[in-house]
């Protein structure tokens, strides 16, 4: 293998920044957006253990209802029918609340986590951007002219969002 040269001071120093530059995503990124969405999972399912409780509260009001209608079966037929009717609409009017209330939450964590994702990359893309052109002068030992620099910290961001969209 005489054609194929490996300087081991580069690869060691490539492998560093690629170890820092995983930390740093790990800390920046996975983390917080695993985090959100942990606690967003836990809201949710409060929330529909509420409303899972008021839906055993509805059915316990009704179970009540109708035993009292048993009771007052001939004289209060009228009475009873009513009863029902607006415990149904009640019942409907909550589950339906409950929903529209838990799809705005669910649509508003949506939103915020797109926006923290959002945030995360362009600091990554800042911090990248500075670590391209401080590794890449250090590696070609020469000064970088603007126009290059630009280049290759362009090539670096195209390659990390192509990574971050798949």
């Amino acid at each position: 293998m005489e054609g194929l040269h490996i300087s081991w001071q580069v690869f060691l120093v490539q492998l560093c920044f690629f170890m820092i530059l995983l930390i740093v995503l790990t800390k920046l990124l996975f983390k917080p957006i695993v985090g959100l969405l942990d606690a967003r999972s836990n809201q949710i399912r409060d929330e529909y253990k509420g409303i899972e409780d008021t839906r055993s509260e509805l059915e316990n009001m009704k179970k009540q209802h109708q035993n009292q209608l048993n009771e007052l079966a001939g004289t209060t037929n009228i009475i009873i029918q009513q009863a029902v009717k607006t415990a149904e609409e009640s019942k409907q009017a909550i589950i339906s609340e409950a929903r529209n209330e838990s799809s705005r939450i669910l649509q508003k964590a949506t939103m915020e986590i797109e926006l923290e994702r959002k945030r995360a990359v362009s600091e990554l893309h800042k911090e990248v951007s500075g670590l391209s052109v401080l590794c890449a002068s250090r590696i070609i030992e020469e000064s970088i002219n603007p126009e290059m620099a630009d280049r290759l910290v362009k090539e670096v961001i195209d390659g990390l969002d192509k990574v971050t969209m798949q």
